[in-house]
């Protein structure tokens, strides 16, 4: 009987599975969220389902946790996910930098965008970011550059954005109504902020750029009263 009662659950599952799918593509696509999101949504409850049947030991849940605290730190607080600059956005960002500039990523993943601007040698570079992994990745990462770039680990909430011609941000849609209200209270005038991909809910973009990746990335650019 137990049997019975196994098979006929799995069977529900077979069949609510897909339903719950797509309900959760369907909602991501009408919330407007990134195209890869849609893929996360998708895979997200059959990779439950998979582990239930596996019967995984429980030190593969707790290794995983371990991997997910290392490579994204505590998004619970942070609500920032671990994105990273493809080359199609380095190259829309380069050219809005001006000469000498003093240059802050905050939430700088693996110092991707760093390493790239880091041929730019009248360029001042910081960049910040929280979760270990990442990090030590970028720390690693810039220093092969041979560049003097500045590479903290913290909350980037807490860095100052007063010193910074231009901050650039790639986080995501729940951070940007903090970081909008740090940068009016700290950036200085002139100064220039910059996100991929995600916009200040309410507030218009100075300048949108386009740019033109599989992404449908956008570079939204505020300039500080």
């Amino acid at each position: 009987m137990s049997l019975s009662f196994v098979w006929l659950g799995w069977l529900a599952v077979g069949y609510c599975l897909p339903v719950q799918v797509g309900l959760a593509v369907l909602a991501a696509h009408k919330l407007g969220q990134p195209r890869w999101w849609l893929l996360i949504h998708a895979l997200f409850a059959p990779a439950i389902v998979l582990g239930l049947w596996l019967d995984l030991p429980p030190w593969i849940y707790l290794l995983a946790f371990t991997l997910a605290w290392l490579l994204f730190g505590r998004i619970d607080r942070s609500r920032v996910p671990l994105y990273l600059s493809n080359q199609a956005t380095l190259a829309a960002l380069e050219p809005l930098l001006p000469k000498g500039a003093s240059v802050l990523d905050i939430g700088a993943g693996t110092g991707t965008v760093l390493a790239a601007l880091g041929r730019r040698s009248d360029l001042q570079l910081t960049g910040v970011e929280h979760a270990w992994l990442p990090w030590l990745l970028g720390w690693c990462r810039l220093r092969l550059t041979g560049r003097p770039i500045a590479w903290l680990r913290g909350d980037m909430m807490a860095v100052s954005l007063q010193d910074f011609d231009v901050v650039y941000a790639f986080l995501s849609p729940a951070a940007m109504p903090a970081v909008w209200q740090k940068a009016r209270q700290e950036m200085t005038s002139g100064s220039l902020l910059i996100s991929n991909t995600f916009a200040v809910p309410d507030v218009t973009a100075d300048r949108i750029i386009e740019v033109n990746d599989w992404k449908g990335a956008r570079l939204h650019l505020w300039r500080m009263p």
